[in-house]
């Protein structure tokens, strides 16, 4: 019995890939999901890396993949002459492809014309601002006299923008085109570019609901901007700037220097959204990277207005949290400052433990400074106008209201004054959904799934606290009901184009259901 039960298992996992810890160790692994025999008896001694590369990379791939990186920068900083003008770009779950980047071909083999990705640069165009591209959209005017798009721009961030125009396109024509395009990956090109093409990967894959590759190419967006001294860009501290590892030559231009400016804020937004959102530690500490470049213009601004500029910058995100005045009303300022109250509000709830509780006094003045900063900042946003299509004001909006809704969520069942500020920052994200004429935004970041979901939440913990005991209610069940519709409905238009927002969805509906039917 014993040799045919046996005989039928391995006839069974013929075939089957094996785990990459059982590869690793060279056990036979039985192939079952989602832990393996083999590794199942190792857990108790500290073994949780039994993964299956056919859903995709392990963990323990990008791990690797991560350590490969830092090792080759150290072997880098051991070679102090070896030319590092550069910084590399390659798809770390893909073996190193030299193909000729110019004009890749299509699935046939063939060469794609220069008209098909002009197509796809056009499309992309049309969202590039609100999917964190920071360069100037003038970079792409020779195409119209007639340049290919390979004399303007690096391969990776090629690839990157073909990636999104075809992922946007309505076209079947195009659209074939974002597998081909997420298959290719690149050597070294100019910092700049790499760190767009991280920003461009990053989005796309979050968007996807891909939320380990999107932190992988967010974390390498991050290390490029640090180690470049991106974030010491008019620091008042010469000797900050000259302790980055691979500081950049000075800026040829004031516009220039925009891109880089602008470049670093776009960055930091992506970090304090994505890792805030889920809890994960965040790749940029303020203090001990200490942010001195001044907040961002619109990159346009730059030519002709760079006097709106400080000569000199330091301890920016510290002072704004300090409540000092500044310069940056612009809106890519407004939405960097949006990305970090949200970070912190998320981070300080986090933080609400018992050991924090037992600090409670601290904590309490940490929190109520943190409260007044987020108020003092929804003060001076720009009204969002009655049939609006401004989707990155509408984000910033909702970014800043959520910050409310995560400081005082831990605390919303005990605490009836932090239930009703969550509720109340709830209903503001719901009138500012029905403010904005939602059909014709045509594309939102994809963290605004994350944020309505956090609004949804919060008018179900009313809803169902209104259940029981509705006496004092700020709202009624009609009214939350038809906030939560609201919100649904917003998630729903999204959710055709975007993975994540979809599975959002989904989830929240379950939720939605649930408090209807009274469960």
């Amino acid at each position: 019995m014993n040799a045919e039960t046996s005989s039928r298992k391995a006839q069974l996992n013929k075939g089957k890939p094996a785990s990459t810890a059982g590869k690793r160790r060279k056990v036979k692994c039985d192939a079952k999901k989602p832990i393996c025999s083999p590794c199942l008896r190792f857990i108790g001694g500290g073994l949780h890396d039994c993964e299956y590369t056919e859903v995709g990379p392990a963990h323990s791939q990008v791990l690797e993949e991560q350590i490969s990186i830092i090792e080759s920068r150290i072997r880098e900083l051991e070679q102090p002459k070896a030319l590092r003008t550069s910084v590399g770009l390659r798809n770390p779950y893909q073996p190193n492809n030299n193909r000729s980047p110019s004009m890749p071909p299509d699935s046939m083999g063939r060469p794609r014309s220069i008209g098909f990705y002009q197509a796809l640069i056009a499309v992309f165009l049309r969202h590039a601002s609100q999917i964190g591209f920071f360069l100037s959209p003038q970079l792409f005017d020779a195409l119209s006299s007639g340049a290919a798009p390979s004399q303007i721009a690096s391969p990776a961030l090629l690839d990157a923008i073909y990636l999104w125009g075809a992922h946007l396109s309505r076209s079947a024509k195009l659209s074939v085109h974002e597998t081909e395009s997420l298959s290719r990956g690149h050597s070294g090109t100019a910092v700049l570019y790499t760190i767009q093409a991280e920003v461009l990967l990053a989005q796309y894959f979050f968007r996807n609901a891909r939320i380990l590759e999107g932190k992988y190419h967010a974390s390498a967006a991050v290390s490029i901007s640090l180690s470049s001294g991106l974030h010491k860009i008019r620091s008042g501290d010469v000797r900050d700037c000259a302790r980055s590892v691979d500081s950049l030559s000075p800026a040829a231009s004031a516009f220039e220097e925009g891109e880089r400016i602008n470049a670093f804020w776009t960055v930091l937004t992506l970090n304090n959204c994505w890792f805030a959102a889920d809890g994960s530690p965040t790749d940029i500490s303020y203090t001990a990277h200490g942010v001195d470049t001044p907040w961002p213009l619109d990159i346009d601004a730059y030519s002709e207005e760079s006097r709106l500029l400080p000569i000199q910058s330091s301890a920016t995100i510290d002072n704004f949290l300090a409540k000092f005045p500044d310069r940056g009303t612009s809106l890519p300022a407004l939405h960097a400052k949006a990305g970090v109250v949200f970070e912190q509000a998320s981070r300080l709830a986090i933080r609400y433990t018992e050991s924090a509780a037992r600090n409670h006094n601290k904590f309490c003045d940490e929190f109520s400074k943190l409260d007044e900063i987020i108020e003092a900042f929804k003060q001076i946003l720009p009204r969002i106008e009655p049939g609006s299509t401004q989707p990155l004001l509408l984000v910033v909006h909702t970014l800043a209201h959520t910050a409310t809704i995560q400081l005082h969520n831990p605390f919303c069942l005990k605490s009836p004054g932090s239930r009703a500020r969550a509720g109340a920052a709830a209903m503001v994200v719901v009138a500012l959904l029905r403010q904005t004429n939602v059909p014709e935004l045509g594309y939102v970041d994809a963290i605004m799934g994350t944020l309505w979901t956090a609004a949804c939440q919060a008018c179900i913990t009313e809803l169902s606290c209104v259940r029981f005991n509705s006496s004092g209610a700020a709202y009624s069940m009609d009214q939350l009901y038809a906030a939560v519709e609201t919100l649904l409905a917003a998630m729903s238009v999204f959710s055709r184009d975007c993975r994540l927002i979809d599975l959002q969805l989904a989830t929240a509906q379950q939720n939605y259901a649930a408090v209807r039917n009274g469960q």
